[in-house]
């Protein structure tokens, strides 16, 4: 049964080390990202306390500076490893066709699925990354909350949920999917894992056709649809 996973080449090449260079460095984001805010907490926690040190705030203040400093050049570093591989920049530049995507997210999907080979469908790449609902019930009475399981790196899932507040809050189309599922009374947190869905649905239709996303474009293809 076809899973949605292709085996990629065992020998290493340039596409591989790009890949691994990407995922170094987004990692890497992840972590001074993390640091970053752990910081901030503490120094939002200590500016309370009324007896304060001066060397302390200023050592939060500048480990604050530094780590965003790192982040910013880690943002402009990782287009220097694509843009030296042409169909990983092309790639990406389909990928940032998409409204709410960028660099990051363009660049996270990549990683994740080996520019496309080892994961091919969106059903598992959305699992993957996270935003994939699972279901659970027992016999004909027992039913809980769709809750959703985790196995990609947590910034995958981040990024995709920035796109989605991102998109619902600027773009006409799925503003009003948006709107419209609030009013029939879905909770908020479900219908932008929804557009989640939608934006990787049609992340993988761009790059299965070879296209770039057109937004007055409609597909007979379900997949495509952004009102389905």
């Amino acid at each position: 049964m076809h899973t949605g996973f292709a085996m990629s080449s065992p020998s290493g090449g340039p596409k591989e080390e790009i890949i691994e260079k990407i995922k170094h460095l987004l990692t890497a984001r992840e972590l001074f990202t993390k640091q970053s805010v752990a910081i901030q907490n503490a120094r939002g926690a200590y500016a309370k306390h009324v007896v304060q040190v001066l060397l302390i705030q200023e050592a939060h203040d500048q480990m604050l500076k530094e780590l965003k400093r790192h982040i910013t050049e880690i943002d402009k570093e990782l287009a220097r490893p694509i843009c030296k591989h042409p169909a990983i920049w092309h790639m990406t530049n389909q990928l940032k066709s998409l409204p709410g995507f960028g660099l990051l997210l363009s660049s996270t999907l990549i990683a994740l699925t080996d520019a496309f080979r080892n994961i091919t469908t969106y059903r598992t790449l959305a699992a993957y990354v996270g935003i994939c609902p699972y279901h659970h019930q027992s016999g004909t009475s027992v039913y809980k909350r769709p809750r959703i399981r985790h196995f990609g790196p947590s910034y995958a899932s981040k990024f995709l949920a920035l796109a989605a507040r991102s998109v619902v809050a600027h773009n006409g189309t799925f503003q009003k999917y948006y709107i419209r599922k609030l009013a029939e009374g879905k909770e908020r947190r479900l219908v932008l894992n929804n557009v989640a869905n939608k934006l990787i649905k049609i992340a993988c239709a761009v790059i299965k056709n070879n296209s770039r996303y057109v937004s007055t474009y409609r597909s007979v293809n379900p997949m495509c649809l952004i009102s389905a």
